[in-house]
């Protein structure tokens, strides 16, 4: 999809229906708390899922798929990819969290008004998908993306002792509590 001439979707594609959903991102960001909500049972999560779905439909498999998808951008389904491709050379994929809504929002608040003037607290809806791509299009110099890039280096690779010393001070002090989700979790949550 190009989305200089296409518009973003508004619906997704379950079993050869287009189904309407809800786009806005707050409810994408609370659908992600919700499914890492360890009180939440299995049933109950389709039971809140249900409510994306704007027309009446069963919420099964193919429909959390479908969603799953919608929420990943389509990244979900090109990881899948991926991991079948690595898996047929014998690699193995380990993602590591980077961020996460709920812990690092006033760095993603503070990005957004920084970067874009956009007050995410004010704006009355902005697309899930518009969101995600202002999101990873935040300039470096944002503390989101500061924290984010020194979350992803891998210490073993800093050969510099006093470096990998200071770099694991500063891991420590911004690192996420355990219960963070991958998207690749979004997509595995109901697998």
């Amino acid at each position: 999809m190009n989305f200089f001439y296409e518009n973003l979707p508004n619906t997704v594609n379950v079993k050869g229906n287009e189904i309407e959903i809800i786009t806005d991102f707050r409810e994408y960001i609370r659908l992600l708390d919700m499914l890492k909500d360890p009180d939440i049972d299995e049933m109950q999560k389709y039971t809140i899922i249900q409510e994306y779905f704007l027309e009446d439909i069963v919420v099964d498999e193919d429909a959390v798929l479908a969603l799953s998808s919608f929420i990943t951008m389509g990244i979900r389904d090109a990881l899948d990819l991926e991991e079948t491709e690595s898996e047929e050379v014998g690699e193995q994929k380990h993602e590591k969290e980077l961020f996460s809504y709920s812990f690092d929002y006033a760095y993603i608040l503070s990005g957004f008004l920084h970067d874009y003037g956009i007050d995410l607290m004010e704006i009355s809806y902005m697309h899930w998908w518009k969101f995600r791509m202002l999101f990873d299009g935040l300039s470096e110099n944002t503390e989101i993306k500061q924290r984010i890039m020194y979350r992803s280096i891998d210490l073993s690779t800093i050969s510099d002792k006093e470096e990998r010393k200071r770099i694991s001070r500063i891991q420590k002090s911004i690192q996420l509590p355990a219960t963070a989700l991958t998207d690749y979790d979004i997509g595995n949550a109901f697998a």
